[in-house]
């Protein structure tokens, strides 16, 4: 009894891919294989010592003809920009005093905006409100770190409690 399950089981299926298989099929394809090689095309070289037909070739330009083509030419992209003149001057700016400090880089690190800077006492790192003299021999005497201002990467410092400010730039 199992067998003839079984047996009708096989049949069912079968008699369901069959439709499903010969859709399958499908056309046979348009191109036929063959299993014939084609001649390889063989290339005609010149003979040495003979003259070679040019006359469907452009010939390079000199750079004569080149530079007459290019009579101006484009400005210098590392060249310093030009000053750019104003006409009315207004009263020359205060002296500011130059960067004591070498700026190599700045992050936040923990949270707190660090500087790291080199100068005439060696390396390290400085952050808002360190003095120097008294937080850190990296800066002279009486000079204080006001600000870091990471995005801009830049250190500002500032004289004691007067107005006096002196920007370090990363790239000056």
């Amino acid at each position: 009894m199992v067998t003839r399950t079984r047996e009708r089981r096989l049949l069912l299926l079968f008699t369901g891919l069959l439709p499903l298989l010969a859709a399958c099929q499908g056309q046979p394809p348009a191109v036929g294989i063959t299993t014939q090689q084609e001649a390889p095309l063989a290339w005609s070289l010149p003979e040495p010592n003979q003259p070679v037909d040019l006359s469907g070739l452009t010939r390079l330009p000199t750079p004569d003809a080149l530079r007459q083509r290019h009579t101006t030419s484009r400005p210098d992209p590392f060249a310093p920009l030009p000053a750019v003149a104003t006409g009315e001057t207004a009263t020359p700016p205060a002296e500011t005093p130059s960067c004591p400090l070498r700026l190599t880089g700045v992050a936040v690190l923990n949270g707190q905006p660090q500087a790291f800077v080199e100068g005439e006492a060696g390396a390290g790192s400085l952050q808002p409100g360190d003095m120097g003299g008294v937080s850190t021999d990296l800066l002279a005497e009486g000079l204080q770190v006001a600000a870091v201002d990471v995005s801009g990467r830049q250190l500002i410092l500032r004289h004691g409690q007067s107005e006096v400010v002196v920007t370090c730039r990363l790239f000056p």
